[in-house]
């Protein structure tokens, strides 16, 4: 029997462009174009029965849309969505290195920001070379006291240093040379 021609025909994003040789076990093969840009020779059957509709491309994309909400972390995580999640670890999680000087002094994210949906409609796109800003430095993360600042901004807006002790330490040389004397 002889085989059907495939050529120029589209399945799911295969287009077939040529005929190639049977298999050992007789199957005709056909060589065929990803619209992504692959190419792969398949089984005529596996096309017309609908077992492959492309390289694997279609596959990737159908999981990436399943599993992102919000379109920022498809390729990398997006600069927007780094501070948003960065902001939630200083505020939130005791195990991060700069929890003491965020959540340990009780600064806090607010409700509404604890979808990235909500923080994203709220401070926009992270425009280039600034980050996130809280205008009262002991006020919380919320729509109301943030802006995203540049490094000068952000360093004209810090809170006042402790202030230092005014008792002065004596080094262990020093009390040790005078229990000597």
């Amino acid at each position: 029997m002889k085989a059907v021609n495939l050529v120029g025909q589209q399945f799911g994003r295969w287009t077939v462009i040529s005929r190639e040789p049977n298999t050992k076990q007789g199957w005709s093969t056909w060589l065929c174009h990803c619209e992504c840009g692959n190419k792969k020779t398949l089984v005529g059957t596996v096309l017309t029965q609908g077992k492959s509709r492309s390289c694997g491309c279609l596959h990737r994309e159908m999981c990436i849309e399943r599993s992102t909400k919000h379109g920022h972390a498809t390729n990398g995580i997006s600069p927007t969505y780094h501070s948003w999640a960065s902001m939630l670890a200083r505020c939130n999680n005791p195990n991060n290195t700069s929890y003491p000087d965020w959540g340990g002094r009780g600064i806090g994210v607010c409700e509404r920001w604890s979808d990235f949906r909500n923080f994203l409609l709220d401070m926009g796109e992270k425009p280039p070379n600034t980050s996130i800003d809280r205008i009262n430095n002991d006020g919380n993360y919320e729509p109301s006291n943030c802006r995203w600042a540049t490094a000068i901004q952000q360093r004209r807006n810090r809170r006042q240093p402790k202030p230092k002790s005014t008792r002065k330490s004596r080094s262990p040389k020093s009390s040790s040379l005078r229990r000597q004397l």
